[in-house]
């Protein structure tokens, strides 16, 4: 039988051996520790408000100017321009839902303000066809020239790729570690450009890099003129720009961020 005093060193012995062990699992879970998730400030009923007031009026604006501007890749720029100005200081100026889904993807938006953009920027689209037509007399909206297979895969990519490289360069010039200028002036007219730019890589579907401009303008001329077919591929307009917005956020924030700080 042990003595007290072996019994006494056994155990002392013991915990000696096991301290070390639990130093190292406590390691372990310090290593695999994550850091909350970023999630954005909700926003206030009156916060929504402005949003939903300000982006109606920019994306109506925006809107009547793609009718105005006859396909004019100037002055669908510059009225891009007007709309931005006007609304950026109240919502940041998206009048695109692709736009703003692209800021829902990095977390800079919640779903809830998702819904108060998508639901304003539809019916300023609609809205400024309206006053178009009171204005100018003239319906008008993007379509697709042949359901050809060939076509249709060339108008989805398109429409995507042109809608990636747009929303790209917004993130570019809006987050403060790529920002390319400090001046609104200036950051305005850069996304401007880059719409006229992206504009020429989606030339086959005449270049319209915006659901509520390629849904609500077609919503539009259909229940004007009473024809449903003018509906048969909005989805184009719809499904391609977003998936170029999701495309352009996870390059930004997986490629081109890290690739800055190296």
């Amino acid at each position: 039988m042990e003595s007290p005093q072996q019994r006494k060193e056994n155990e002392e012995h013991q915990n000696e051996v096991q301290q070390p062990q639990t130093h190292l699992i406590q390691l372990d879970v310090e290593e695999t520790y994550e850091p909350p998730i970023k999630r954005p400030a909700p926003k206030t009923f009156g916060d929504l408000t402005i949003i939903f007031i300000f982006e109606t009026i920019g994306t109506g604006l925006f809107a009547y100017g793609i009718v105005a501007s006859n396909g004019s890749d100037i002055l669908i720029a510059a009225y891009l321009y007007a709309a931005i100005f006007l609304t950026c200081k109240f919502t940041g100026g998206h009048v695109n839902p692709a736009v703003s889904f692209s800021f829902y993807c990095d977390d800079t938006i919640s779903s809830w303000t998702l819904r108060i953009y998508w639901t304003a920027q539809l019916l300023g689209a609609v809205g400024g066809a309206w006053i178009a037509y009171l204005i100018l007399g003239v319906v008008t909206s993007p379509s697709i020239k042949s359901t050809n297979i060939e076509w249709m895969l060339a108008d989805l990519c398109g429409e995507a790729f042109g809608t990636f490289m747009f929303v790209l360069f917004i993130h570019i010039q809006v987050h403060e570690q790529t920002r390319q200028t400090n001046n609104d002036i200036a950051g305005i007219a850069w996304i401007s450009l880059a719409l006229f730019f992206s504009r020429q890589l989606s030339s086959h579907s005449g270049g319209c890099l915006n659901p509520a401009m390629g849904v609500g303008l077609e919503l539009f001329e259909a229940f004007w003129l009473n024809d449903t077919t003018k509906l048969a591929n909005f989805w184009v307009f719809l499904f391609a720009p977003l998936f170029g917005a999701y495309i352009a956020s996870i390059f930004y924030n997986s490629i081109y961020l890290p690739l800055l700080k190296k």
